[in-house]
């Protein structure tokens, strides 16, 4: 962990030769330059911490060999590019914020085959496409923050799967359509907002 402190430059290459580590904690730097390919080398790593930097370029392929990890932030950093669809082979992965980036292209369909989601955020980028089906098969979901972003398409039926769900914020996008019937069956919903958005119809 060098957390909170004033470090500058970029992450060393090298920092994939320490095969055996479980934690690396960068976050709250002023850590620029690309996220280093070589980062998947770490496949003992359980927590990738590099929000709150300042790097750029995408997010690397490599990122699908972290087989361990459990918690994944790389929020608030100026990553640009897709969502790799290699991210999805993060079985055992529980938290994953890629928030307020400059991310484009869509939300990855197979999305559910990271089925121990409990968080998932992708909140204040340029994601643009629909919210795919397959978001309702994440039965773990706590909290679904996709808010700030370009969706277009209807909210899914799907949604109503979500039994754990507390939080669905969906604002400031393009969803058309209606608000889904199913909305009624996230019994365990603390927040709602779905404002900013084109829907129509009643309120079911």
């Amino acid at each position: 962990s060098l957390r909170d402190n004033q470090l500058t430059g970029s992450i060393p290459e090298t920092i994939g030769n320490l095969s055996s580590l479980n934690y690396l904690i960068l976050d709250n730097n002023l850590l620029t330059g690309s996220i280093p390919e070589t980062i998947g080398n770490l496949s003992s790593l359980k927590m990738l911490l590099l929000h709150y930097n300042e790097l750029t370029g995408s997010i690397p392929e490599t990122i699908g060999n972290l087989s361990n990890l459990s918690y994944l932030n790389l929020g608030v950093n100026q990553l640009t590019g897709s969502i790799p669809e290699t991210i999805v082979n993060l079985s055992s992965l529980q938290n994953l914020n890629l928030g307020s980036n400059q991310l484009t292209g869509s939300i990855l369909e197979t999305i559910d085959n990271l089925s121990s989601l409990v968080y998932l955020h992708l909140d204040n980028n340029k994601l643009t496409g629909s919210i795919p089906e397959t978001i309702g098969n994440l039965n773990n979901l706590f909290y679904l923050h996709l808010d700030n972003n370009k969706l277009t398409g209807s909210i899914p039926e799907t949604i109503g799967n979500l039994g754990s769900l507390n939080y669905l914020v969906l604002h400031y996008n393009e969803l058309t359509g209606s608000i889904p019937e199913t909305i009624g069956n996230l019994n365990n919903l603390f927040y709602l907002n779905l404002s900013n958005n084109h829907l129509t119809g009643s309120i079911p």
